[in-house]
């Protein structure tokens, strides 16, 4: 093709919305090319809204008029300033080199007049522009970190939550109504024994998508119910900096169970005694079939645990007999009818759960006293960062005084969260209304995971001899007791 000449044009957001679109700086070019080199074709290359200040940000445009230069296509370059090109230095040094090898040796600019490539000037306006595009960010990630120590939200938009202003100016978050009731919601069936897909399909058919529209996933519950910002605090550069200053959707009790309950593996019992966590690679497992299996429902003879299994019962399929499933000792020790079992272990526990004795004793919590200290401390920290932060804007801190205080906090901080850890969540109050409605709609593995929140183990006594019949009373459950 006949060689051209090139206009590079790139627009750059800016924090104060003011920027000059590439289709001015076209008319700009444009009209320049045609006083300047009249008769030559003109080729544009463009990229919008994206930046030269970061090497990590990949520009089409840009790199397309290199591959037209080292190709030889193109006669003459313009721009509007040189800056529009590149900002960082060995960037700048990388192009120059590759529009000398190419004999163009001279940029045509709007505002820096004709920068010659192979001057010093050019090279120390490169390293000029570097060196300002260094300050510039050195000034925003402060304005972000003061922001942040004011509790000020991030600029992301997250579900149960939208951006909002006070009425003295100050960036806040509101609360979405529906979303927010969905995390809360989600929150009471984690706690529940729900699984993550199993809430986010039900949300889904309700007609709830994510914050931007896009379908709603397991992961996008988990990602609700851990992230620290709906518990109201604020992150900054993935660290908890403090109390954000908008209302909470989930208490601090509530998250801290929630994330206790999400990051801990399920534990089997094997048949030697040993345990193992079950992870994503367990998935599937031929074992995990029935709701009472995994040393949930053990042998009242040897002790060990029942399995689920399939008994023939009267004579077998040819003499009119039936098979059934059945929960039997590895041993053979006893054997129970295995749907029965279940309807009644259940039935039992709903029965306990109405009265309000037995949910006092299994939400007793020994650590409440002390979780209350920590949260009370955590908020204290919180207050002293916020207070420092004033004094730091207003000059009576430097900012390595500054600094210092913070990772003080940081440190303190970072203990109490540990011992809160440590102490684990406070024992879950399940929604037993709710749990109960759901119960037949719940899949094997969340049923599983309802029981083992309030049972510690059923034994399976000896079957009576000559009794024919489904025997309750050979049941015993051991509640759990915090």
């Amino acid at each position: 093709m006949d060689k051209h000449v090139a206009l590079y044009l790139r627009l750059s957001p800016r924090p104060d919305g003011h920027s000059e679109g590439v289709d001015v700086q076209e008319r700009q070019g444009r009209a320049y090319s045609a006083q300047t080199w009249p008769g030559i074709p003109v080729v544009v290359y463009s990229d919008r809204l994206l930046s030269a200040a970061d090497e990590d940000v990949w520009r089409p445009g840009f790199e397309k008029l290199r591959q037209a230069v080292r190709d030889g296509e193109v006669s003459r370059l313009w721009c509007v300033e040189q800056s529009r090109l590149q900002r960082l230095e060995v960037g700048w040094f990388v192009l120059a080199a590759e529009l000398a090898a190419a004999g163009i040796d001279e940029i045509h600019t709007g505002r820096d007049g004709i920068v010659r490539v192979a001057d010093d000037i050019a090279g120390i306006k490169a390293v000029i522009n570097a060196g300002e595009i260094k300050k510039m960010k050195k000034r925003v990630n402060d304005r972000l970190a003061d922001n942040a120590a004011q509790g000020q939200p991030a600029g992301s938009v997250l579900f149960g939550f939208r951006h909002d202003t006070r009425d003295d100016g100050t960036k806040t978050y509101r609360q979405v109504p529906e979303e927010a009731a969905a995390i809360r919601e989600s929150m009471d069936r984690v706690l529940a024994g729900w699984n993550l897909s199993a809430i986010a399909a039900d949300l889904r058919e309700r007609g709830l998508t994510g914050a931007h529209g896009g379908t709603l996933t397991a992961g996008s519950v988990r990602s609700w119910l851990t992230n620290p910002t709906v518990a109201g605090w604020r992150v900054h550069r993935g660290v908890i900096a403090g109390r954000g200053n908008w209302e909470p959707i989930l208490t601090e009790d509530e998250w801290q169970a929630c994330r206790a309950k999400l990051a801990a593996p399920r534990v089997v019992t094997t048949r030697d005694g040993g345990t193992y966590p079950v992870g994503a690679a367990h998935a599937g497992f031929a074992g995990r079939k029935y709701a009472l299996t995994g040393g949930l429902a053990v042998c009242g003879v040897c002790g060990d645990p029942v399995a689920g299994s399939v008994k023939q019962l009267k004579g077998g399929a040819k003499r009119g007999g039936r098979d059934v499933p059945y929960y039997l000792c590895r041993r053979g020790c006893t054997g129970i009818m295995l749907e029965q079992t279940e309807e009644h272990v259940a039935g039992r526990l709903f029965a306990e759960l109405d009265k309000p004795a037995f949910l006092d004793a299994i939400a007793e919590d020994a650590h409440a006293a002390r979780r209350e200290e920590i949260i009370t401390a955590l908020s204290a920290v919180d207050a002293k960062r916020k207070e420092l932060a004033g004094l730091w804007g207003t000059g009576a801190l430097t900012s390595e005084e500054w600094q210092a205080a913070r990772g003080s906090l940081e440190a303190s901080e970072r203990e109490l969260r540990a011992e809160l850890a440590e102490k684990g969540p406070p024992p879950a109050r399940a929604g037993i209304e709710q749990a109960r409605a759901a119960w037949p709609l719940m899949t094997l593995g969340e049923k599983r995971e309802f029981l083992r929140l309030f049972i510690a183990r059923v034994t399976i006594g000896r079957a009576r001899p000559g009794l024919q019949r489904f025997d309750p009373d050979r049941i015993t459950i051991e509640w759990r007791k915090r």
